[in-house]
């Protein structure tokens, strides 16, 4: 059983049903469940799409959306370890497919065992899950040729912060043979923070050394498309790339957050597009380096480390 109360998160989002958006109380109070269920009763043993927000909750899993939601669990003890397949998903933006199922809810007849609540579920053994966008999209765009070996190209790239608290992405600034995967070997001693202009606010932090990176903090449910953003790559050009975007709870360097070391609010805007290059210098708000230049260690509570392939052909 889990422990959260399901009408904890009130979410924007609703039912879709035969192409047709069905609002689920827009003037339903957020206490309200008798609202909330006249809405949905017409919509029980039809199979719908739900999107909202995932949770843990009291019965099992929950499609947070109106203040209310839609429970998923295991009816049978056989289908319980489907379950744990939605673990991946805890705190995302989903769209479930499946046929809604009432339940009466009971009392608890114990003083030690919880009554379970009147309420709306699917049937894990059942539901289609309609994924989410990525976290993180990359596409090509240019190459220019530097000094032998090294190569500046060129990327746009589009960013989804999906879960309902703030997100590390973490980029690579250098690629090729001879570099180690991102974070997972050398340290920093410096930091640059740009603040390109567009549409929104976007803050960027590059830190250099042997381990350096990109550093973008995401607000819940966000989304920042980065154009012209440059990585640099050492060696010889293959056809295709693999480039690693990392989501982190928590960033450390040297012992410190990562917000002490921009020395500003980091976080950017929900909704943003930048046009311009994102390190242009005379976007960049301010500098740090280590007192003595020499690399400190970089930790992080890692989330999901994605590996996305990268084409370099211009006419892909």
């Amino acid at each position: 059983m889990r422990s959260i109360v399901f009408r904890a998160t009130s979410v924007l989002a609703g039912i879709v049903l035969s192409s047709t958006l069905v609002a689920a109380g827009n003037k339903c109070r957020s206490s309200d469940f008798a609202c909330f269920k006249r809405k949905m009763m017409p919509h029980v043993g039809r199979r719908i799409t739900v999107e909202g927000i995932l949770a843990s909750a009291k019965l099992g899993w929950i499609v947070t959306f109106k203040h209310w939601g839609v429970y998923v669990y295991a009816p049978h003890e056989s289908d319980s370890a489907r379950m744990k397949t939605l673990d991946s998903l805890n705190g995302q933006s989903v769209k479930f497919m499946g046929t809604l199922r009432y339940a009466p809810g009971s009392p608890s007849q114990r003083t030690d065992a919880a009554s379970v609540p009147e309420h709306f579920f699917f049937d894990v053994a059942e539901v289609k899950v309609i994924s989410p966008r990525p976290p993180a999209e990359i596409k090509f765009r240019e190459m220019h040729m530097r000094k032998p070996p090294l190569v500046e190209l060129y990327f746009d790239i589009v960013l989804r912060n999906n879960r309902a608290e703030p997100r590390w992405f973490l980029l690579p600034s250098n690629l090729g043979p001879g570099t180690s995967a991102l974070l997972t070997k050398g340290g920093v001693d410096g930091l640059e923070v740009f603040g390109p202009r567009g549409k929104g606010r976007v803050v960027i932090g590059h830190f250099l050394g042997t381990g350096g990176f990109y550093a973008l903090l995401l607000p819940a449910r966000a989304e920042v498309h980065l154009r012209m953003f440059p990585i640099s790559y050492w060696g010889d050009l293959p056809d295709q790339l693999q480039v690693e975007v990392v989501t982190a709870k928590r960033l450390m360097i040297g012992g410190e957050s990562a917000t002490a070391w921009f020395g500003l609010n980091p976080t950017s805007s929900a909704r943003a597009d930048i046009p311009e290059s994102v390190l242009s210098q005379n976007r960049m708000l301010r500098s740090r380096h280590t007192p003595d230049r020499k690399e400190v260690v970089t930790l992080i509570e890692k989330e999901i480390r994605l590996k996305l392939e990268v084409s370099l052909k211009r006419n892909e």
